[in-house]
């Protein structure tokens, strides 16, 4: 009988989630191993196993769980506010700008190229955060604060597609600042938003 977390059932998955994350973060998903997640908490591997049925299964757990925070932020947590804020606010509380969340989240996205769990765990990620946006940029619209005639859901894509290049700068050369101020741009650009900065105030 394996060693069981001490914790209720969604603590201990919760608790082991972290520590993947933390092993991943330090030797990547190939190098993680459930022994090494097992040893982060200090229980048995068996432990482990009890509650995730496999390396893959606790991979798309931790992918998972950072999709959780993409869920979380909704148009009601704006109210009020205009479309560049609100879209400003999903990246400023989403940008990967953890070393360890962003070691994770990058190490699994080249995973998911060889691995068809992680791979669909992956598309989630991104059906989640296009679905955001696409709720945002339809909610505008429907107050015409959005100029453009394009379709919601192809400016999302291209929402996305722009956030997840901007991340990629960050690995390599830009700072946070200049990716945020990047990202506002962007929106402003795909979006044609007709904000002067305040709500309900719209430019000449």
């Amino acid at each position: 009988m394996p060693k069981v977390v001490p914790e209720y059932k969604e603590d201990a998955k919760r608790r082991i989630v972290e520590a993947a994350m933390d092993v991943i973060a330090e030797r990547g998903c190939d190098g993680m191993t459930i022994d090494d997640v097992a040893k982060k908490i200090g229980v048995t591997k068996g432990a482990v196993y009890w509650y995730f049925a496999s390396k893959e299964d606790l991979i798309t757990a931790v992918l998972n769980a950072i999709q959780v925070e993409i869920r979380q932020v909704t148009y009601e947590s704006f109210y009020n506010k205009p479309t560049e804020e609100i879209l400003a606010g999903i990246f400023d509380r989403f940008a990967i700008a953890d070393a360890k969340k962003r070691a994770v989240f990058f190490g699994m996205f080249a995973l998911a190229n060889r691995n068809s769990e992680v791979r669909h765990a992956t598309r989630e990620y991104y059906d989640g955060l296009v679905a955001t946006f696409e709720d945002v940029i339809i909610r505008e619209k429907k107050l015409n604060f959005i100029q453009t005639q394009a379709d919601p859901h192809h400016l999302a894509l291209m929402l996305a597609a722009l956030y997840s290049g901007l991340q990629n700068y960050d690995m390599v050369w830009l700072h946070q600042n200049e990716i945020s101020d990047l990202w506002k741009e962007g929106v402003r650009i795909l979006l044609k938003s007709t904000y002067s900065g305040t709500y309900g105030e719209k430019m000449p």
